[in-house]
């Protein structure tokens, strides 16, 4: 963390909310010097005077939302975390605040608050130290988590029976319906019978799994309307879901705790969304890099890195930790083109990840380019080598569905 005193702006028209919020913010951290603006246009004045570490509104005030004032922020300090407060949204009236990093909602608790500001400083403070700090803050659009995440973690909290929840969101999206039945008649989950309705699978699957699968779609949805040649949704998508699969099935197969697993079937699903960010800010220079990776013939990870100074992967990690996802997932997505970094010295998530996805690169690769190549000295340093020949037989994979 910054040893530097950070600069919070906090934003709601209703004054004893505000009053409550600073005061919560001023005694939550000492190092955290915390502002109160009733009026949005004095906040907006205030970011252009002196720009701010975060700003925090409310979405609902007279004369301009909360969204649009955080929409005005990003074009005037791009450096600034931008955060959005709302009460709880319905289940069936969801959607994206895209001028947002994060969304919390009302009522919260401080802790939840606090974890939350103290995440986006690190994703922040993760950048600066990789010398991506440029790129950061020429980023023009940055996607919130989805509300749908939020309200329906919001739920489970609140419901006694978690898996009725779930069940009944599944039966409403026959997509995610798919996705759902898919996975659980894999042969991760080894059921001697055929699963054919929701409430089963989230018996056999557990909430965890299925709100990975929830959020996954829902970023990947956010992008839907991106038109590029090299940049097919559902190809993507594709190579997520295997890699998911696979991640897990490794993580299980080297006896790893459930919960590792299920944290690698979300990294193998979002390890790709700092590609639709790259293209969604830096189009010309994506193009760029397209061009050069084709006529090289090599992968174009290597060329973002060249052209942009950014990979997919770092991207990912950093949208990932401004969503405040666990640091386990973060950590093994920002390491995948270099595992040998991670402080782990053998078999962890980070290997299942950058295995599993170089293996399903050869048969479902998530672009036309030429592919990333496992490192076979990392395998040997973790004492792998010699399970390559059962990983790499195609029998031994998952079962998969690629449809979003």
């Amino acid at each position: 963390m910054n040893s530097m005193k950070r600069s919070i702006y906090v934003v709601d028209d209703q004054e004893l909310l505000l009053e409550m919020t600073v005061l919560m913010l001023r005694n939550l951290r000492r190092d955290w010097e915390v502002t109160g603006f009733k009026d949005p246009p004095a906040a907006l004045a205030a970011v252009k005077a002196n720009s701010p570490d975060a700003v925090l509104t409310d979405e609902r005030m007279p004369g301009m939302l909360g969204s649009q004032l955080l929409e005005q922020v990003r074009i005037t300090s791009p450096g600034s975390i931008r955060l959005i407060m709302s009460g709880c949204v319905a289940m069936d009236h969801l959607s994206l605040i895209t001028s947002a990093h994060q969304y919390i909602a009302k009522p919260f608790k401080p802790d939840k608050m606090r974890d939350l500001i103290q995440r986006s400083f690190a994703a922040q403070d993760r950048i600066i130290n990789q010398g991506l700090q440029s790129v950061v803050t020429s980023i023009r659009s940055i996607p919130s988590l989805p509300q749908a995440h939020h309200s329906l973690l919001a739920e489970l909290e609140d419901e006694r029976s978690p898996g009725a929840t779930i069940a009944r969101l599944i039966q409403q999206d026959p997509g995610l319906s798919v996705k759902v039945l898919q996975l659980a008649n894999s042969s991760l989950f080894g059921q001697g019978s055929l699963i054919t309705n929701p409430t089963d699978a989230v018996n056999v699957l557990g909430t965890d799994l299925i709100t990975a699968i929830v959020l996954s779609q829902s970023v990947f949805q956010h992008y839907e309307s991106l038109q590029h040649g090299e940049m097919d949704l559902q190809r993507v998508w594709a190579h997520c879901w295997e890699t998911a699969c696979l991640s897990q099935q490794l993580c299980k197969e080297k006896r790893l705790p459930r919960q590792t697993g299920e944290e690698a079937f979300l990294a193998g699903l979002l390890h790709e969304v700092g590609r639709f960010l790259l293209f969604d800010n830096f189009p010309d220079h994506f193009q760029l890099a397209c061009d050069a990776a084709r006529r090289s013939k090599i992968p174009l990870a290597a060329c973002l890195r060249d052209v942009i100074q950014a990979s997919p992967a770092q991207m990912s990690a950093y949208v990932l930790e401004l969503w405040g996802l666990p640091a386990a997932i973060i950590n093994s997505i920002s390491l995948l083109d270099n595992p040998e970094k991670d402080s782990d010295p053998g078999f962890c998530m980070t290997s299942a990840l950058h295995i599993a996805d170089r293996l399903v690169s050869r048969h479902s690769p998530p672009d036309s380019f030429s592919e990333e190549e496992l490192q076979i000295s990392y395998l040997e340093s973790i004492g792998c080598a010699d399970d390559m020949a059962t990983w790499e037989n195609p029998s031994s994979k998952v079962e998969t569905t690629a449809g979003v």
